[in-house]
């Protein structure tokens, strides 16, 4: 365990993801200040490390690096007013790079310095600390960051200048995407030509033609767990309109992205919008006629 830390650490932001993150840094038994509107996921933290507080500003009183985890942009344009002079805060949400831009200007202005480091990876990889992150800006306030970073990442890679961050997080949600919609697209097709779906992954896992996603999406389409924490539609459809800007505003068509993300907009029109993005199984086995032997 990392015992000593020398930095005050807070996180704004404790939804689905922050609150995985803050129970990571908890584990760490390193003493964490916390705030979020609501308190419904942070029942059940180490109440002798974590300190709830009642305000952003409160929480920018008592710490020296605060982690911004936030669900829209008006919530960062929000803190950056609240930013105190010589606090770093690692931006670890996927928001647009124009937001972030915009923040980073605010926090200049009062004093603050700002790191554009979104982070990959779902709820179940945050608490296990295997998140991976893309860690841009100012080098020596990198330098810091990197080291908070540790405690609940796997890997980290310094993209360069600020804002490099978001747009590799938003070039690899693609892959994501994309990778999800095939990986079912494989196993529809292999299991209606005859074969189990634990053979179509058995044999592909580990070759070249596999991928991170196929290996643990592709087990929750065997077992059809599709309400298995992980991440549900919401977030790639949060993204998706970041990503299409990126791409309008570059000039560069993403078509096979786009056509992938229709399998996405149906699932929620049949329901499926809290289970895990996994489910889009669910709407090919639909559109196929196909029915699993029980």
């Amino acid at each position: 365990m990392i015992n000593n830390m020398n930095y005050k650490i807070g996180i704004i932001g404790i939804g689905v993801l922050g609150s995985a993150v803050a129970k990571c840094i908890l584990n760490h038994k390193i003493t964490l200040y916390g705030f979020d509107i609501s308190k419904k996921f942070i029942k059940n933290f180490n109440k002798d490390y974590f300190k709830f507080c009642l305000s952003a500003d409160e929480l920018f009183k008592k710490c020296d690096v605060v982690i911004s985890c936030l669900p829209n942009e008006e919530s960062l344009i929000e803190i950056s007013h609240k930013a105190l002079p010589n606090r770093l805060v690692l931006e670890i949400s996927t928001l647009p790079l124009d937001c972030k831009k915009t923040a980073k200007k605010i926090m200049s202005k009062n004093g603050a310095n700002l790191v554009d480091c979104p982070v990959s990876g779902n709820r179940l990889a945050a608490l296990n600390g295997q998140l991976s992150s893309y860690l841009s800006g100012n080098k020596k306030n990198k330098k810091v960051a990197n080291i908070i970073l540790n405690l609940f990442c796997k890997k980290i890679t310094d993209v360069g200048s600020f804002g490099n961050g978001i747009v590799m997080k938003l070039i690899g949600n693609i892959l994501n995407l994309v990778h999800n919609a095939v990986t079912a697209e494989v196993m529809i097709l292999g299991m209606k030509s005859g074969l189990s779906p634990n053979k179509i992954h058995e044999a592909i896992s580990g070759t070249f033609s596999s991928s991170g996603v196929f290996e643990n999406r592709g087990k929750l389409m065997i077992n059809e767990d599709y309400s298995k924490e992980g991440m549900n539609f919401s977030i790639p459809l949060k993204d998706s309109s970041y990503i299409t800007d990126l791409s309008r505003e570059k000039s560069v068509g993403i078509p096979i992205y786009q056509v992938a993300l229709q399998y996405y907009y149906s699932a929620i029109a049949h329901g499926l919008k809290d289970n895990d993005a996994s489910s889009i199984l669910k709407i090919m086995e639909k559109n196929s006629n196909y029915k699993r032997p029980s």
